[in-house]
Protein backbone atom coordinates (compact mmCIF):
# COMPACT_ATOMS: atom_id res chain seq x y z
CA UNK A 1 0.00 0.00 0.00
CA UNK A 2 1.13 3.76 -0.66
CA UNK A 3 0.22 6.67 0.80
CA UNK A 4 -0.51 9.97 -1.20
CA UNK A 5 -0.15 12.54 1.16
CA UNK A 6 -0.58 16.57 0.99
CA UNK A 7 -0.43 19.07 3.38
CA UNK A 8 -1.46 22.83 3.49
CA UNK A 9 -1.62 26.11 5.56
CA UNK A 10 -4.79 27.68 7.08
CA UNK A 11 -6.19 30.91 8.38
CA UNK A 12 -8.49 30.40 11.29
CA UNK A 13 -11.14 31.51 9.10
CA UNK A 14 -10.51 28.82 6.96
CA UNK A 15 -9.85 26.27 9.30
CA UNK A 16 -13.59 27.01 10.84
CA UNK A 17 -14.71 27.29 7.69
CA UNK A 18 -13.54 23.85 6.11
CA UNK A 19 -14.68 22.30 9.51
CA UNK A 20 -18.45 23.75 9.06
CA UNK A 21 -18.14 22.12 5.14
CA UNK A 22 -17.08 18.81 6.22
CA UNK A 23 -19.46 18.44 8.71
CA UNK A 24 -22.55 19.21 6.53
CA UNK A 25 -21.16 17.25 3.45
CA UNK A 26 -18.51 14.86 5.00
CA UNK A 27 -18.21 11.96 6.21
CA UNK A 28 -17.48 12.77 10.36
CA UNK A 29 -14.46 10.28 11.88
CA UNK A 30 -14.54 12.27 14.94
CA UNK A 31 -12.13 14.04 17.10
CA UNK A 32 -8.47 12.73 16.61
CA UNK A 33 -6.25 14.82 19.19
CA UNK A 34 -2.52 13.25 19.21
CA UNK A 35 0.35 13.73 21.40
CA UNK A 36 3.02 12.76 18.94
CA UNK A 37 6.96 12.59 19.16
CA UNK A 38 8.63 13.23 16.39
CA UNK A 39 12.11 11.33 15.16
CA UNK A 40 13.47 13.26 12.26
CA UNK A 41 16.19 11.24 10.40
CA UNK A 42 18.01 12.77 7.39
CA UNK A 43 15.83 10.59 5.41
CA UNK A 44 12.42 9.51 7.28
CA UNK A 45 10.76 10.26 10.14
CA UNK A 46 9.77 7.73 13.30
CA UNK A 47 6.56 9.63 15.11
CA UNK A 48 5.50 7.81 18.85
CA UNK A 49 2.15 8.64 19.01
CA UNK A 50 -0.40 8.79 22.04
CA UNK A 51 -3.98 9.10 20.47
CA UNK A 52 -5.37 10.92 23.13
CA UNK A 53 -9.10 11.20 21.36
CA UNK A 54 -9.01 7.40 20.57
CA UNK A 55 -7.38 5.84 24.12
CA UNK A 56 -4.45 3.97 21.86
CA UNK A 57 -1.32 4.42 21.11
CA UNK A 58 1.65 3.78 17.80
CA UNK A 59 4.76 3.75 15.92
CA UNK A 60 4.73 5.24 13.19
CA UNK A 61 7.40 5.16 10.36
CA UNK A 62 7.47 6.79 6.97
CA UNK A 63 10.21 6.49 4.65
CA UNK A 64 10.63 10.26 3.90
CA UNK A 65 10.54 13.23 5.63
CA UNK A 66 7.76 16.06 5.09
CA UNK A 67 8.58 17.96 1.64
CA UNK A 68 10.68 15.33 0.08
CA UNK A 69 7.65 13.67 -1.82
CA UNK A 70 4.01 12.91 -1.44
CA UNK A 71 4.00 9.07 -1.92
CA UNK A 72 5.96 6.82 -0.19
CA UNK A 73 5.73 3.28 2.06
CA UNK A 74 4.33 4.01 5.49
CA UNK A 75 4.23 1.39 8.64
CA UNK A 76 2.56 1.24 11.43
CA UNK A 77 2.86 -0.71 14.97
CA UNK A 78 -0.19 -0.19 17.32
CA UNK A 79 0.20 -0.33 21.17
CA UNK A 80 -2.58 -0.17 24.49
CA UNK A 81 -1.98 3.82 25.17
CA UNK A 82 -1.04 2.23 28.64
CA UNK A 83 2.38 1.49 27.19
CA UNK A 84 3.52 4.85 25.51
CA UNK A 85 5.26 5.77 28.11
CA UNK A 86 7.31 2.80 27.78
CA UNK A 87 7.63 3.04 24.29
CA UNK A 88 8.96 6.39 24.85
CA UNK A 89 11.57 5.19 26.98
CA UNK A 90 12.69 2.36 25.06
CA UNK A 91 13.14 4.98 21.25
CA UNK A 92 14.99 7.73 23.77
CA UNK A 93 17.38 4.60 24.49
CA UNK A 94 17.77 3.14 21.01
CA UNK A 95 17.44 5.60 18.25
CA UNK A 96 19.90 8.31 17.40
CA UNK A 97 17.74 11.02 14.93
CA UNK A 98 18.84 14.20 14.04
CA UNK A 99 16.24 16.35 16.13
CA UNK A 100 13.27 15.34 18.38
CA UNK A 101 10.25 17.62 18.66
CA UNK A 102 7.47 16.61 20.67
CA UNK A 103 3.69 18.67 20.88
CA UNK A 104 -0.08 18.33 20.95
CA UNK A 105 -1.72 18.22 17.62
CA UNK A 106 -5.79 19.08 18.04
CA UNK A 107 -7.05 17.32 14.70
CA UNK A 108 -10.84 16.15 13.23
CA UNK A 109 -11.04 13.44 10.60
CA UNK A 110 -13.30 13.55 7.70
CA UNK A 111 -13.82 11.67 4.63
CA UNK A 112 -15.13 13.56 1.64
CA UNK A 113 -15.24 12.20 -1.86
CA UNK A 114 -13.13 8.92 -1.34
CA UNK A 115 -10.26 11.66 0.47
CA UNK A 116 -9.20 11.34 3.98
CA UNK A 117 -9.16 14.66 5.33
CA UNK A 118 -7.78 15.77 8.68
CA UNK A 119 -8.44 19.34 9.75
CA UNK A 120 -5.58 20.32 12.42
CA UNK A 121 -3.77 22.65 14.58
CA UNK A 122 -0.43 22.48 16.27
CA UNK A 123 1.89 24.95 18.12
CA UNK A 124 4.39 24.46 14.69
CA UNK A 125 1.89 24.16 12.31
CA UNK A 126 -0.84 26.57 13.50
CA UNK A 127 -3.89 26.05 11.31
CA UNK A 128 -3.51 23.56 8.77
CA UNK A 129 -5.39 20.24 6.99
CA UNK A 130 -3.75 17.29 5.43
CA UNK A 131 -5.78 15.56 2.85
CA UNK A 132 -4.81 12.00 1.59
CA UNK A 133 -5.32 8.69 -0.60
CA UNK A 134 -3.92 5.31 0.17
CA UNK A 135 -4.17 3.32 -3.19
CA UNK A 136 -2.50 -0.43 -3.71
CA UNK A 137 0.09 0.15 -6.41
CA UNK A 138 2.24 2.94 -8.14
CA UNK A 139 -0.07 2.45 -11.12
CA UNK A 140 -3.13 4.29 -9.13
CA UNK A 141 -0.92 7.01 -8.05
CA UNK A 142 -0.82 9.64 -10.69
CA UNK A 143 -4.83 9.42 -10.26
CA UNK A 144 -5.07 9.39 -6.63
CA UNK A 145 -2.86 12.84 -6.64
CA UNK A 146 -4.87 14.39 -9.50
CA UNK A 147 -8.11 13.35 -7.25
CA UNK A 148 -6.43 15.17 -4.29
CA UNK A 149 -5.99 17.86 -6.61
CA UNK A 150 -9.25 18.50 -7.59
CA UNK A 151 -11.18 17.94 -4.25
CA UNK A 152 -8.61 20.93 -2.72
CA UNK A 153 -9.56 23.02 -5.68
CA UNK A 154 -12.84 22.26 -5.20
CA UNK A 155 -12.73 23.84 -1.55
CA UNK A 156 -10.26 26.70 -2.44
CA UNK A 157 -7.48 25.38 -0.04
CA UNK A 158 -3.94 25.30 -1.01
CA UNK A 159 -2.07 22.42 -1.19
CA UNK A 160 1.87 23.28 -0.46
CA UNK A 161 4.33 22.32 -3.16
CA UNK A 162 7.07 20.14 -1.89
CA UNK A 163 9.79 23.23 -2.02
CA UNK A 164 7.04 25.01 0.27
CA UNK A 165 6.55 21.75 2.71
CA UNK A 166 10.44 21.57 2.64
CA UNK A 167 10.91 25.09 3.63
CA UNK A 168 8.57 25.21 6.06
CA UNK A 169 9.62 22.30 7.89
CA UNK A 170 13.03 23.22 8.19
CA UNK A 171 11.89 26.65 9.76
CA UNK A 172 9.74 24.59 12.21
CA UNK A 173 12.89 22.44 12.98
CA UNK A 174 15.62 25.38 13.48
CA UNK A 175 12.54 27.03 15.59
CA UNK A 176 12.16 24.25 17.84
CA UNK A 177 16.36 23.85 18.40
CA UNK A 178 16.30 27.52 19.62
CA UNK A 179 13.74 26.58 22.29
CA UNK A 180 15.67 23.07 23.20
Amino acid sequence: MLEIEKRGLLTKQQYNKLLEFFEKKGEDLGADDKDVIYYIFPDKLLKAVNNISKGNAKISLKMNKIGEGSVFPETEVHFPKEDFEKIKLILAKVVNPTQVMEGVQKRRNFIYKECEFAVKWSKEWGYHFEVEKVVGNKDLVKEAEKQLGIVAQELEIKIMTEQELKDFTRKAEENANKKS
